[in-house]
């Protein structure tokens, strides 16, 4: 198992994007079965309780998630299928095929398919999907904020 806790340079680099309080409070929106589509691939929440969420998670070869922390939440992720490159602030982690990494709130982290596409099962808690806050993203989405859901008709 691989943990990654917040350290001074997460904290560094948290300065240096504006955060907006009430753009990373939790909104109520109910994610439960819904594909939300991401440059990367996509990923659907599969449960949710008051503690926590699971979600999963496919990132097509070659892709890679922004460079992101939550700055409420823990997240983690146990790997299903396929290699990974794990980047933090500070290092760097070969994951795959039964990795388990838990990633403390605060830490900036990014996933980044190493050859094939990744397959992965995520945790979050407190359930808030809001809580993001976006370093780099090479798909122009650097800043804060999850993406917006209209609610099932």
């Amino acid at each position: 198992m691989i943990v990654i806790h917040c350290g001074r340079s997460d904290k560094e680099a948290l300065k240096t994007v504006p955060v907006s309080l009430s753009e990373i409070e939790d909104d109520g929106t109910n994610y439960t079965g819904v594909t939300i589509n991401k440059p990367w691939g996509h990923e659907v929440e599969k449960y949710t309780d008051e503690d926590i969420a699971i979600w999963f998670l496919l990132i097509h070869s070659g892709q890679q998630t922004s460079l992101h922390c939550h700055v409420n939440k823990t997240t983690g992720f146990f790997v299903m299928a396929g290699k990974a490159i794990l980047r933090t602030l500070d290092e760097s982690h070969a994951v795959s095929e039964g990795d388990v990494v838990v990633i403390k709130k605060g830490a900036f982290h990014q996933i980044i398919s190493d050859g094939g596409p990744v397959i992965l099962y995520e945790f979050e808690t407190p359930t808030n999907k809001r809580d993001l806050v976006r370093l780099e993203d090479k798909y122009g989405r650097k800043g804060m904020g999850y993406e917006r859901v209209e609610p099932a008709a």
